[in-house]
């Protein structure tokens, strides 16, 4: 057996573990114009440090057996290929763009998943679910002017490839929650981490051999402190919160990515930005709330 899930939690424990996570998770965002790094070599060293901190975690906490099937191998394969694609498109729509840009565009996932799971499931979308996709669609609508191409990047291409993360976002999430949700979650994500080096290694170009120990600090704290921490936290909390807050709780990470980018990376976002972004996380909050 893969082990058990997750350690109970007292709830205001879990609040400060999900919170914290979600901050967190927003703060990856800073590493895509931080780094001088491709997103494909982002990717594929904070896969391999993350994936591989994951998996001591969870051997090391909840001594989880790596005895799997072969069935659930090939999904975690299937799914390490999803979660490849998704964070090399996601950290390369900031990149040529804006990390507002990039965030919010991601964050048409959950609307991705409300469109996809019906199909999964064998039932029929509501009309609640086809208005909260309009209300995304308003919103990217309103990102793609949004940016500043003089300072900001191409707001366009960075709203094409953060939308492209998004859905092979919602992709992974579904294949997770419908085909791998029995194993450990911390395991699972570690395996999955593994599997995309394993795809993007051989694509990887020689550029972090020359670059500086700085550069190499950076990348061990976006894979330690900025990937495997988050995902650790949030499984303590599924301990402690009903997954309706959680997913709530989840649609603030583009608010703490926007806000940690204004502050740190001093890029100020346009109201067109800001107001395209309350659509589209607007959207993804009244889905979680209507569907826990």
């Amino acid at each position: 057996m893969p082990g058990p899930a997750a350690p109970p939690a007292n709830q205001p424990q879990a609040l400060m573990s999900i919170h914290l996570g979600i901050a967190l998770l927003g703060g990856t965002a800073l590493f895509s114009k931080g780094v001088p790094l491709s997103a494909l070599d982002i990717t594929t060293w904070r896969s391999l440090l993350a994936g591989l901190f994951l998996l001591w975690l969870a051997r090391l906490k909840w001594h989880v057996s790596l005895r799997l099937s072969g069935r659930d191998w090939a999904l975690l394969g299937i799914a390490a290929a999803l979660m490849a694609a998704h964070w090399v498109s996601y950290f390369h729509s900031m990149q040529v763009s804006s990390v507002a840009t990039g965030m919010l565009a991601l964050f048409t996932y959950p609307i991705f998943i409300v469109l996809l799971e019906p199909w999964v499931e064998g039932t029929r979308l509501k009309a609640k679910d086809l208005a909260a996709a309009g209300l995304v669609c308003i919103g990217v609508w309103l990102l793609v002017p949004g940016g500043d191409s003089s300072a900001q990047g191409d707001s366009l291409a960075g709203v094409l490839w953060g939308v492209f993360s998004g859905l092979l976002f919602a992709a992974r999430n579904l294949l997770v929650r419908y085909r791998l949700s029995h194993l450990n979650p911390v395991l699972s994500m570690g395996l999955q981490a593994l599997g995309v080096v394993v795809l993007t290694l051989p694509f990887v170009s020689g550029e972090i051999m020359d670059a500086s120990p700085s550069t190499g600090i950076a990348m061990l704290v976006l894979a330690i402190v900025f990937t495997a921490a988050p995902h650790a936290l949030m499984t303590f909390a599924l301990g402690g919160l009903k997954a309706k807050t959680i997913g709530m709780i989840g649609c603030l990470q583009p608010v703490y990515g926007v806000l940690l980018a204004w502050l740190i990376l001093g890029e100020v976002p346009t109201w067109l930005t800001l107001v395209g972004g309350s659509f589209i996380v607007a959207a993804a909050a009244l889905e979680t709330l209507g569907r826990s």
